[in-house]
């Protein structure tokens, strides 16, 4: 394919509207190939792929990293069941249960950071 024609078929593909998720699923991979202009072979051209980041940039999400990750592992303690175990391990050092304590806090420890990493 020659840029002439990339440039056709680029012009044809800014009048395309964009197709949802739910709707793309449903069509056939040839319909949506010729709807935006891709050789399922080949693939997009440099000049292709040069011309589109241009009109529709790059293909990157934005990450929002605004909340410190320190806040984001002390978010975990406000659990309620978290929080009735450091009360519980509260309860075990009133006591004078040491043992007790150290090993309610460690669970609760293990628990949370545990959750911190899967929510990451």
């Amino acid at each position: 394919i020659d840029e002439q024609s990339e440039l056709k078929a680029i012009e044809k593909e800014k009048k395309v509207t964009a197709l949802p998720p739910r709707e793309a699923c449903k069509c056939q991979k040839e319909d949506l190939a010729k709807a935006f202009c891709v050789d399922l072979h080949t693939g997009l051209s440099e000049f292709s792929v040069t011309q589109r980041r241009l009109a529709h940039g790059w293909n990157e999400f934005v990450a929002d990293n605004s909340e410190p990750v320190w806040k984001k592992y002390l978010d975990q303690f406000k659990n309620p069941l978290i929080l009735l175990l450091l009360g519980s391990a509260l309860v075990s050092v009133l006591t004078k249960e040491y043992e007790d304590a150290v090993s309610i806090a460690t669970a609760v420890l293990i628990v949370v950071t545990v959750a911190f990493i899967q929510h990451i």
